[in-house]
């Protein structure tokens, strides 16, 4: 049996990923078994307090809640499985004092762990990562932390402050590092897989050898509109109160989309 987990990184598709596997399931059913942030919220939940505070105890509870959201599937599908959530890499970077994906690795380990007592020593097992250029992928999760906290930082500071937490390649060797001959770690640029009609579901579906043949095309999710960073940086340097602001955000982003609706 095959299981790919895919826990990120954050803006990396794995909206894409994760909204056009839900889109297509009745299609994909018969070929794939599919394990997303709904079916982990104890285990998500958990994971991201663990990527704040790095404690045993943490850890002990993502295994927990991890184990029992697995324990829902039936052991003996062989069905490949494909299991994706980035919040299994702890919080967005920037958010609740994370700075890097320091957690990542060990999060992987814990999980790939419960994966192995669940479905034997014949599972194999791949812990795959998508990145992004660095430059780019700062400047999607400088727009996300304006979205979801009182930023008020430039981009620049934010930037040089941030870096550390782009460095995908220093996590991934850390995680090959945690995970030894556990399982096996893979990744992929979204930028090659860009020309791909599926996007990342399609590289996914390659990895566990499922037959893409029936799927239609997907669109992109969570892109940044044209200016909404400045928007927001604007909105979140204002005297509003914070539900007012929550709101003022809410209407940025409705117009936005609006404007994408009326172009397509």
């Amino acid at each position: 049996m095959r299981i790919l987990l895919h826990p990120g990184f954050h803006k990396t598709g794995t909206s894409s990923l994760q909204r056009g596997a839900t889109a297509q399931f009745d299609t994909l059913a018969p070929r794939l078994q599919l394990m997303l942030t709904p079916d982990l919220i104890e285990a998500a939940r958990v994971a991201r307090h663990y990527s704040e505070r790095l404690t045993q105890t943490d850890l002990d509870r993502f295994s927990a809640e991890f184990r029992r959201a697995v324990a829902d599937r039936d052991s003996s599908d062989r069905r490949p499985l494909l299991i994706s959530s980035e919040v299994l890499s702890g919080h967005l970077p920037g958010l609740r004092g994370v700075k890097t994906y320091a957690a990542a690795p060990i999060l992987a380990r814990s999980a790939v762990e419960v994966l192995q007592r669940y479905y034997g020593p014949e599972a194999q097992i791949t812990v795959w990562f998508t990145t992004r250029n660095p430059e780019t992928w700062l400047r999607s999760l400088y727009w996300q932390n304006l979205r979801a906290q009182r930023l008020t930082e430039e981009f620049e500071p934010f930037r040089d402050r941030m870096a550390p937490a782009a460095d995908h390649a220093h996590i991934i060797e850390e995680a090959r590092r945690c995970l030894g001959a556990k399982a096996e770690v893979e990744t992929a640029r979204i930028e090659d897989i860009g020309p791909d009609p599926l996007g990342p579901l399609g590289e996914a579906l390659r990895r566990l050898g499922v037959a893409t043949d029936n799927l239609a095309a997907l669109p992109q999710h969570n892109t940044q509109p044209e200016n909404a960073a400045h928007d927001f940086l604007t909105l979140n340097r204002s005297a509003l109160g914070d539900e007012a602001l929550a709101e003022a955000k809410r209407k940025v982003l409705r117009r936005y989309r609006r404007a994408e609706q009326s172009d397509s």
